[in-house]
């Protein structure tokens, strides 16, 4: 059997990307039986029928799966914002950088329309993620400034963009994947007269130095898992990683503690934003409230 990526899926059909080139597949009987679903994303072997299609026989193990969007083995989302138009909501921004940790990802920041932002405005937000480990970007699709910084950060990943309405994910799709394999896939369905498939549905762009960009229209958001808890909530803002073993209890939570290096490293080392924004989440899991 061949090995391959699912590149794309919609209304039973499964196009997978394997060393002969893209093939359309149909998933087994047996994957229903067991409650399964092949995702974009998936590893999956597969065989090949007379007439040039193929079946999905197996689906290989994945290191992670998202289900809003769906997507399996993603390993890095970029958080896509804009200064204005639309306004930042840094609260919108913390929470999906938090949602990333909780899901393991590996996590970028990226304000796009970087023309309409000031100096000062960079300084700012760049403060706010010090010591995250966090990549700041600053991209314009309008005068293509930095787009190569983000193709450099989408290398050997497969990377979604998560972000609000307004602020250019589909226009750095567009700039980044150039429409190559959109044609590709779209070729292969003209062929067996399904047409192009250009309703909304994930799918997986490849990229040069072996990535993929997910595709995801209407997806704007990483949601938070409703059973996080405040000792889980503690342990993903990556900035109190240098203070948290200094604190003085084991098992500190940063928030009412004496001796408290987190605490101490505030407007320092941790923003106070960042820091703020913690203590937010931490009295809703208290509260019992989830957004």
């Amino acid at each position: 059997m061949e090995k391959g990526r699912i590149r794309k899926g919609i209304g039973g059909f499964y196009y997978v990307e394997t060393d002969q080139g893209i093939l359309e597949c149909r998933a087994r009987g047996i994957f229903r039986n067991k409650s399964q679903k092949p995702y974009v994303g998936d590893m999956v072997s597969v065989t090949r029928n007379e007439d040039g299609s193929g079946n999905i026989e197996e689906i290989l193990p994945r290191t992670s799966l998202l289900l809003r969007p769906p997507v399996a083995n993603a390993t890095q989302a970029i958080a896509v914002f804009s200064w204005i138009d639309p306004k930042l909501n840094a609260t919108l921004l913390h929470r999906m950088l938090l949602a990333g940790e909780q899901k393991g990802l590996r996590m970028v920041v990226c304000f796009n329309k970087s023309e309409l932002m000031k100096d000062a405005d960079r300084r700012m937000v760049t403060d706010w993620f010090k010591n995250t480990g966090y990549p700041i970007l600053f991209t314009s699709v309008a005068e293509e400034t930095n787009l190569d910084l983000l193709v450099e950060e989408l290398k050997g990943h497969i990377s979604l963009l998560a972000g609000p309405s307004g602020v250019g994910k589909s226009s750095l799709i567009e700039k980044i994947a150039r429409g190559g394999h959109r044609v590709e896939i779209g070729e292969l369905s003209e062929k067996i007269g399904r047409g192009k498939h250009t309703t909304r549905h994930v799918e997986l762009f490849r990229l040069e130095g072996d990535g993929y960009l997910a595709d995801t229209p209407g997806f704007g958001n990483l949601a938070l898992d409703e059973d996080m808890d405040v000792q889980e909530l503690e342990t993903l803002f990556p900035e109190f990683d240098d203070y948290r073993e200094q604190c003085r209890f084991k098992g500190c939570l940063h928030i009412n503690e004496p001796d408290c290096a987190v605490k101490d490293a505030i407007g320092g080392g941790i923003s106070r934003e960042r820091y703020q924004f913690y203590k937010t989440i931490h009295e809703e899991i208290n509260n019992g409230i989830r957004r």
